[in-house]
């Protein structure tokens, strides 16, 4: 259930059920890899932008770092997730070449923190190979209640006090960008922030508290950023880019250091264009998580493009409450990151083999029980599998029966890897945990019941290398899915799913989830 899949099924055949119809657009993927020259740690961001013919722009973006958090020079080894979100734009383009301006909202989800980030940018062209912009954001980043408050000794008593406050930061930023030479562009952008608590927190001393003071830079309030930015346009669809910035080290210190870039931009193409290499559509997809015994509540979202019945690729931002029955963006941290895809092979007429990948990037939100009271609290999403920092890969072979228009069975194979972040496989609650491994099996069946009406029915069967459920090494799952066609562009999804409760009894737990799916 932590994935909904589009399913005006058969799968393969979900397309050819809408009538006709025109939805226009450009879906673009975005790999970068960073690395910052003191603290030498490595880095990666990746994202999936949609942007409308109506000039409205959908970002759904994570970041991942190497080395377990604080390894130097550490290349693609002990990943572990760190933040991501949503970024959603609009340009207004004024008349007489007077430019564009663009008011945007961002919403982004780390282990500890949510981050609202409103903002509002200009942009000018001054000629026909120069331009510039403005833009002003207001950033407020909001605490976990996990990680706001602790406990102390002061005078002998058990003291819980309020250990870290929530943010607010201003940030200005100027670009001047230059596309005079055909095959390349440049950029400049200067930034520069400044910024406060927006409540008090302490920090605990032997006989009482002292308040604790905002830095950002120098044990200033302020900072700033540099970058000088490449990018060569190798074609309409694939841009290769590099960048150099001037970014601080540390709060304390007026030390600063060079922050390298190097990515691509790839634009699959107008969407619907005879012009692209291949026709796609793409969708946002949202669902919200409910556990009817543990009460935890978690939201899903993300963009999902379908390459015509060629393959699909996938991003997700996956986020749960820390507390108990709470809705929304209560208390909201990060569980992990996912980025997933797979291509078909017709075998015959009435069969596909689809091999495909998912790899989920933990944050490690919340996983550290401060005591044995509270472990249950960070026991979400199977009940075996730990939500320490980490990655997951999980390759998997699936093979489809299209036995009609409206009936299809499939079967699958997932190999699930599971490597937890070295300098966090131990804790003093919870003890030591390694990498792990386990075997799924998958049967199911979709059955288009009317042109609107879809329900499946998917049966698991895991066998690992570690105690899954009951003190045994094997579990199963069961998932019931039904979709209504509400519209031509909106979906409605609901699923109930029966998973394990526990490692050491028998009981079980039904998980409850709503969702929608919009295609652009």
């Amino acid at each position: 259930m932590s994935q909904f899949k589009l399913k005006k099924i058969p799968l393969l055949m979900f397309l050819s059920t809408f009538p006709i119809y025109s939805f226009a657009g450009q879906t673009t993927f975005q790999y970068e890899h960073n690395w910052k020259s003191m603290d030498r740690i490595h880095g990666d961001t990746i994202k999936l932008i949609h942007k409308t013919d109506d000039n409205w722009q959908y970002e759904f973006k994570f970041g991942v770092t190497e080395g377990g958090g604080n390894k130097r020079d550490v290349l693609y080894d002990d990943m572990q997730g760190g933040s991501g979100g949503v970024v959603i734009q609009k340009t207004f383009t004024f008349d007489d070449g007077w430019g564009s301006i663009i008011p945007s909202l961002e919403l982004g989800f780390s282990k500890d923190s949510t981050l609202y980030q409103p903002g509002l940018k200009y942009s000018y062209k001054i000629n026909s190979d120069w331009s510039t912009s403005f833009r002003y954001r207001y950033e407020w980043k909001k605490i976990s209640h996990a990680e706001r408050y602790k406990r102390a000794k002061i005078a002998g008593k058990q003291v819980k006090y309020v250990a870290s406050s929530n943010t607010g930061r201003n940030r200005l930023d100027w670009a001047l960008m230059y596309s005079g030479i055909k095959a390349f562009n440049f950029a400049y952008t200067f930034n520069y922030y400044f910024g406060d608590y927006t409540n008090n927190s302490y920090k605990a001393l032997r006989n009482g508290f002292s308040k604790n003071e905002y830095k950002a830079y120098n044990n200033k309030k302020t900072d700033y950023e540099q970058e000088f930015k490449i990018t060569y346009n190798y074609s309409k669809l694939f841009r290769p880019y590099f960048s150099i910035s001037d970014v601080s080290k540390n709060k304390t210190t007026n030390t600063r250091q060079a922050k390298f870039k190097v990515g691509f931009n790839y634009a699959f193409g107008q969407s619907n264009s005879k012009d692209s290499n291949f026709a796609y559509k793409t969708y946002f997809k949202y669902a919200h998580h409910y556990g009817l015994t543990s009460h935890y509540h978690g939201d899903s979202f993300g963009l999902y493009t379908d390459f015509d019945k060629k393959g699909y690729v996938g991003l997700s931002v996956n986020t749960y409450n820390q507390l108990k029955n709470r809705l929304f963006f209560d208390d909201i941290v990060s569980s992990h990151y996912q980025i997933y895809g797979g291509y078909n092979f017709y075998l015959a007429d009435n069969w596909v083999l689809t091999p495909n990948m998912d790899v989920r990037f933990y944050s490690g939100g919340g996983y550290k029980a401060k005591s044995k009271e509270n472990l249950p609290h960070y026991q979400l999403g199977d009940v075996s599998d730990s939500q320490r920092p980490g990655v997951r890969y999980s390759p998997a072979l699936k093979l489809t029966w299209l036995q009609s228009d409206d009936l299809s069975f499939y079967g699958q194979y997932r190999f699930e890897y599971r490597k937890v972040s070295r300098s966090k496989r131990e804790d003093s609650v919870q003890g030591y945990v390694d990498n792990r491994a386990r075997n799924r099996f998958d049967i199911g069946t979709d059955i288009n019941l009317t042109p609107d009406w879809n329900i499946g029915y998917r049966f698991s069967y895991l066998k690992g290398n570690y105690v899954l459920h009951n003190d045994k090494k094997h579990d199963y799952q069961q998932e019931l899915d039904i979709n209504w066609q509400a519209t031509k562009v909106w979906q409605v999804n609901f699923a109930a799913e029966d998973v394990a409760k526990s490692v050491h009894s028998d009981a079980r737990e039904a998980k409850l989830a709503l969702g929608l799916s919009y295609l652009f």
